[in-house]
């Protein structure tokens, strides 16, 4: 009878050795094991706090964001008009109480700067100017709301943060500029990273981009610039300023060492940071170091090199699988090479791997499909066409046959997405390019070049008049109605069409056709025209 070894997968031989192994030196594993941990465990910590770093940019990213959206919401509402009267602004202001919730003042400056309206404060209406401020400056530069820079605000003497939002009238001019007031100070915004701090002793805090601290445990360090402090900038923060996103272990500038940790919040580039003395974060270990027996160290250390002897034994075939994927990388060998008969997690890894290669090298080839296919009517695209083009230029030249190209669009398409939106639109182009390759043919090249633009190729014409009754032939297979989205629709097409004249270019071909495009336009559209060919003389001529 054959014997069956009662351990048959890795993670069951890995138990195994391990179970005998700690059976066997018990603590005395403890100080050798607790050195690898400390540093396995550095990894999970940091990686820990940067998840909770991740989770408070989040949290900003999405409180800007609301505010942002808010604010912007209000601005479209507005009336222009109605605003110039007094008051107007204060009084359309008061009647969203959702902005006293959002922002701790919201206030609204004219299109010269002059304070016109306050939610929380009316004593400087009308007397304050804003007009040399950067928030106001920035935002009648961009055209468009903007968060500005950290400041402290004249008007409350608090550190502040604003959005701005513009308000234009109907002939582009400017009416009013709505900003809401953050503070940095106020627990509804940046008190809520509070309860993600790590421990008793970490903390978190937040920069602007030029450096300046916006909120840190120290308050009196607020709308400080870090380079301006003592010390100068660390190397850590000066990475994160850099650009910079992650964590390293680092002293601070107090010298403590600890993990320190950056996330940029995407919409305004600021930095939250994060710092978690390592003398907590790695409190347990510490513990546990000093409470071990020095005379282990010798047993640990053999305790060790046996496991390692065995589980290098027993690592072997993921080793063999290690150096078969590097060889398919290199291109050394076929994917086919992977063992992926075997029944422990290494086969499943193998299987995994192959199987993954092969979906990978599928979706490359649908990627490169992708590349070269109009995503809405499934046409060639523009890149394709003028490579086919190319070639045909080429094979005409050398054999002398003759070459043609349409350049058509759809008569009055902007009208139709104009009356019936951009979904019908797109149906009709759907339809449109249906029909287009199904009345020339089979051995044509139909391509969508732009909007509701198309071009097709023809190779090998026979007769003039060949090319003539093709473009006659497109004309009339657009003219019975186009149903779309449950509507019928009335589509015509014009079309301009040019013989290739030996060793003409791509361009100037595509030149020709789409004057005669615009040729059926003007003769009323819903035709064609066809620049006339060289004279096959002429051609035989330049040819030879």
């Amino acid at each position: 009878m054959r014997f069956v070894h009662p351990v048959k997968n890795l993670k069951s031989r890995l138990t195994v050795v391990i179970t005998a192994l700690v059976f066997v030196s018990s603590v005395l594993l403890a100080l050798a094991a607790l050195t690898l941990a400390e540093r396995e465990m550095a990894g999970l910590v940091g990686d820990r706090e940067f998840a909770l770093l991740s989770s408070a940019a989040g949290h900003l990213e999405r409180d800007l964001d609301a505010k942002r959206t808010l604010l912007r919401a209000i601005a479209k509402g507005a009336h222009p008009d109605s605003l110039a009267e007094p008051g107007a602004v204060q009084a359309y202001l008061e009647r969203h109480g959702t902005l006293r919730e959002q922002f701790f003042n919201v206030v609204a400056f004219d299109a010269s700067g002059t304070l016109v309206a306050s939610l929380t404060d009316r004593r400087q209406i009308g007397t304050f100017s804003g007009a040399d401020r950067p928030y106001f400056t920035q935002t009648v530069s961009a055209h468009e709301g903007i968060v500005s820079q950290p400041f402290r605000s004249k008007l409350s003497a608090r550190p502040v943060v604003l959005l701005t939002e513009p308000v234009y009238d109907a002939a582009g001019r400017l009416v009013v500029i709505l900003a809401g007031g953050i503070d940095l100070g106020q627990p509804s915004f940046l008190g809520q990273l509070e309860p993600l701090k790590p421990g008793r002793s970490g903390y978190l805090f937040l920069l602007a981009p030029d450096g300046t601290i916006l909120h840190h445990p120290d308050t009196r360090r607020i709308l400080r610039k870090v380079s301006e402090e003592a010390g100068g900038v660390m190397p850590t923060t000066q990475r994160a300023l850099a650009g910079f996103e992650g964590w390293s272990r680092a002293p601070t500038k107090a010298g403590v060492d600890a993990l320190i940790g950056y996330k940029r919040v995407p919409s305004t580039g600021w930095i939250v940071g994060i710092v978690y003395p390592a003398a907590e974060a790695f409190a347990p270990l510490i513990a546990l170091r000093h409470a071990a027996m020095l005379p282990t160290t010798l047993l640990a250390l053999l305790a060790g090199l046996l496991g390692w002897l065995a589980i290098h034994r027993l690592l072997r075939p993921l080793e063999t699988l290690r150096t078969q994927i590097a060889r398919v990388e290199r291109g050394e060998a076929d994917i086919d090479v992977l063992d992926l008969s075997r029944r422990d997690e290494v086969g499943a890894l193998s299987r995994a791997f192959h199987s993954l290669t092969r979906l990978r090298a599928r979706a490359d080839e649908e990627m490169a499909r992708l590349a070269r296919t109009d995503s809405l009517t499934g046409l060639h695209n523009r890149r394709v066409f003028e490579a086919e083009l190319d070639k045909a230029l080429l094979r005409a030249n050398r054999s002398g046959s003759r070459v043609a190209v349409a350049y058509l669009d759809i008569d009055r398409f902007k009208q139709i997405n104009d009356t019936h939106g951009h979904a019908t639109g797109d149906l009709v182009l759907v339809e449109f390019a249906r029909r287009l390759r199904a009345t020339v043919r089979v051995t044509d090249t139909v391509a969508r070049q732009a909007g509701d633009e198309f071009v097709v190729l023809f190779e090998h014409l026979g007769a003039s008049e060949e090319l003539a009754a093709l473009g006659r032939k497109i004309v009339e297979a657009m003219r019975p109605a186009f149903l779309a989205d449950s509507i019928d629709l009335a589509v015509t097409t014009s079309v301009g069409l040019a013989v290739a004249a030996p060793g003409i270019g791509r361009d100037a071909l595509l030149r020709q056709a789409d004057e005669a495009l615009y040729a059926a336009k003007a003769a009323g559209r819903d035709g064609y025209r066809v620049v006339p060919p060289p004279p096959l003389d002429t051609a035989n001529t330049l040819a030879r």
